[in-house]
């Protein structure tokens, strides 16, 4: 059933655009191959194929809509076909309107966003090395500008979206009191930095050890910037569960990169759950060589549990969008219980294909 809704929106959308404004159809997307080798005793290969399919048409000066449409293979060679985003945007005279499912990235920092809160992870993708992709939600997002540099975002999620159904844990039912909204008021170019203050309310996208989704607020800041020519940012998030106690989430960096294209991040990383505390040392070095192809380490210290981890990666530029990634990911210490407990020593080849 699925399937089939997916087909027949993606087959609506593109035949509607051919007839009211073929030129302003913007297809575009990206094929990716991944096989991934565990290095712990079981050996065990992850085969991976994905296709993701962008449409986006302009129907007036005022009004445009977007798909964004992604099928999976794995393992067992079956298909997972997902609708991730199809919404519709209306821009105003001083304000802009989108519906729909959507995904909402929120915060600053490298690669950890803790007051990006709003859509829940993908956990679908069993081989996946660390939750990256999120799911989409259907929403209202609503920006404002009362002002020049200064926007006010509203977001209303109808209904709750966990980031896995787990069986046996029945969902929150889809009623007014269960919805979800969040409000985020951004102030650009003060003194040359970008700043911004949030708010959530919904629920934790896991279930609490008593088997249900609890009520969760989170109060969010980040602020962005430049210093000559360094970058930074920082970012924090606290959330105040209904049950339980109360936690929070801090990332502070930077990013620089010198005369001779070398790039360098670093950053930390605070996590304060109530029953562990974890601190981070993160840095990323990317260096271009032969002027299409990448190298790239990443390396996190995790220095409560002494937890090291290093992921290196070569990225081959074969031809034009398309490109080959040989890399692997190597961890000294033990990291169950801590927020890398999905990471594993394993190498992986990856071929990508853009259009």
């Amino acid at each position: 059933m699925k399937r089939a809704i997916c087909f027949m929106l993606l087959c609506l959308f593109i035949f509607s655009g051919s007839i009211k404004a073929q030129a302003s159809l913007d297809i575009g997307g990206e094929i990716e191959t991944l096989l991934s080798f565990d290095l712990d005793k079981s050996g065990k290969i992850w085969p991976r194929t994905k296709f993701e399919l962008k449409l986006d048409h302009q129907a007036s000066d005022n009004v445009d809509a977007y798909v964004n449409l992604k099928i999976n293979t794995g393992e067992a060679f079956q298909f997972d076909w997902k609708l991730n985003e199809a919404y519709m945007d209306y821009y105003g005279s001083n304000y802009d309107l989108r519906t729909g499912m959507q995904i909402i990235s929120w915060g600053t920092a490298y690669s950890i966003n803790p007051t990006d809160n709003i859509n829940p992870f993908d956990l679908s993708e069993e081989g996946a090395f660390i939750p990256e992709e999120r799911l989409g939600v259907t929403a209202v997002q609503l920006k404002y500008y009362p002002i020049d540099n200064l926007t006010l975002t509203g977001v209303y999620i109808p209904y709750f979206v966990p980031a896995l159904e787990i069986v046996g844990v029945p969902l929150p039912k889809k009623k007014l009191e269960n919805s979800e909204y969040a409000f985020k008021l951004t102030a650009q170019s003060i003194m040359g930095c970008d700043l911004s203050v949030s708010y959530f309310r919904g629920k934790e996208d896991y279930p609490w050890i008593n088997g249900k989704y609890r009520d969760i607020q989170i109060y969010g800041g980040d602020v962005i910037g430049t210093i000559g020519e360094i970058a930074f940012w920082a970012e924090g998030a606290y959330t105040r569960p209904e049950i339980g106690d109360s936690y929070y989430q801090i990332a502070v960096g930077g990013e620089y990169t010198f005369e001779n294209d070398l790039y360098f991040m670093g950053q930390i990383y605070h996590r304060n759950y109530p029953d562990a505390k974890e601190n981070y040392l993160m840095t990323a070095l990317r260096y271009p060589f032969r002027d299409i192809h990448t190298l790239l380490l990443g390396v996190v210290y995790e220095i409560e549990n002494k937890i090291f981890i290093v992921s290196p990666e070569v990225n081959l530029s074969l031809a034009e969008a398309t490109s080959l990634v040989l890399g692997g990911i190597f961890v000294k210490g033990d990291t169950a219980g801590t927020f890398m407990s999905q990471i594993k020593d394993r190498i992986f080849l990856k071929l990508e294909y853009s259009f």
